[in-house]
């Protein structure tokens, strides 16, 4: 079944129509007949919607067809309607509908997924479950904990957000069958009830595996952003010096082997992080004389910046430091 969307009747003959049912109802656009509204009795109190588009003369012939469009809960005189309809029926100048909201899938998805969320209440031991047994889980919770959660970490990072860490259900209702809504219809909270208790019975591991994975994340955060002296945290610097001044180049200062070069580069290869930053990036004529110095396919790392200026200012300053841990390699590139 198409995905449907409630939406408020704001014209009394519409929803006269609605409330009776009989006979076609045309929705016009000037003198032009834009679509003409038929209603099929699905249940006592469920009535389905179809619509025909009239030709430019305004009549219908054997050729046209009855296309779905709506269903309107007579009982509780609610009106839903198909993505493809909503124009039909909230444009023009007169429109019969307006505050389309969010669709019933969309609806019954967030409501299945805060039951399920206030079930297991972020508490791993309101699951049936204490460990991981399935071979495929346990292989993707031991890479997480290897790989997967350092680089997360330092994506949460880098982009300044505050770890989430709590448990999330990940129910989503992709599409809405017809005996689905019409079940949702007839009985909203027993259908929610239902389909968050299936769906905890059939994800017990799985939520299992999110705890396990939000232990290992949690961990390589607090890890990252409590060693204050790494030199990720300098990149990190560098990194919102260059949001704050939202410059597209900027003077780079580095003191390497003995050597000091102030050259011009592009920001994009400066932020999040880096293993070592490339001269690839180095306007040419700088990019030579740090070949001349560095050596050809020499490349420079985030302890050898010193500042880093955009026009006249100085928006980045490399404090003093005693001694530094060489950047750790963590196997995931760049980050932008």
């Amino acid at each position: 079944m198409k995905d449907l969307f409630p939406g408020a009747v704001v014209r009394d003959e519409f929803q006269r129509w609605l409330n009776i049912g009989y006979g076609p109802f045309t929705i016009w656009q000037g003198e032009k007949a834009l679509v003409m509204i038929s209603s099929l009795e699905k249940t006592p109190s469920v009535n389905y919607l179809y619509r025909i588009s009239p030709a430019q003369d305004n009549s219908i012939s054997w050729d046209n067809s009855l296309l779905f469009c709506g269903v309107y809960d007579t009982e509780h005189g609610a009106l839903y309607l198909t993505k493809d309809s909503l124009s039909v029926f909230t444009g023009g100048e007169f429109p019969p509908v307006s505050e389309v909201g969010p669709s019933v899938a969309d609806e019954i998805s967030s409501r299945i997924s805060q039951l399920v969320e206030d079930t297991i209440a972020n508490d791993r031991n309101n699951l049936s479950v204490r460990e991981v047994t399935g071979w495929q889980a346990a292989r993707d919770l031991q890479y997480y904990q290897e790989h997967g959660a350092q680089g997360e970490a330092l994506e949460t990072f880098f982009d300044g957000r505050e770890l989430d860490g709590g448990f999330h259900s990940g129910y989503t209702m992709n599409e809405l069958p017809e005996a689905a809504f019409m079940a949702w219809l007839r009985d909203p909270e027993g259908f929610v009830q239902t389909e968050a208790e299936i769906y905890i019975k059939s994800h017990q591991e799985a939520f299992l595996l999110q705890f396990l994975k939000n232990d290992a994340l949690v961990k390589e955060y607090q890890a990252l952003t409590q060693d204050t002296g790494s030199v990720i945290h300098r990149m990190k610097a560098i990194t919102d010096a260059l949001k704050d001044c939202g410059a597209k180049t900027v003077t780079v200062t580095v003191q390497k082997a003995g050597e000091e070069l102030s050259f011009k580069t592009g920001t994009s290869c400066l932020r999040g992080y880096r293993s070592s930053y490339s001269a690839y990036h180095i306007a040419a004529p700088d990019r030579r004389e740090f070949e001349r110095l560095f050596g050809r396919h020499s490349d420079y790392h985030v302890e050898d910046i010193t500042r880093i200026t955009y026009g006249k200012k100085t928006i980045y300053e490399a404090a003093p430091v005693q001694a530094e841990e060489p950047v750790q390699e963590i196997g995931m590139g760049g980050m932008m």
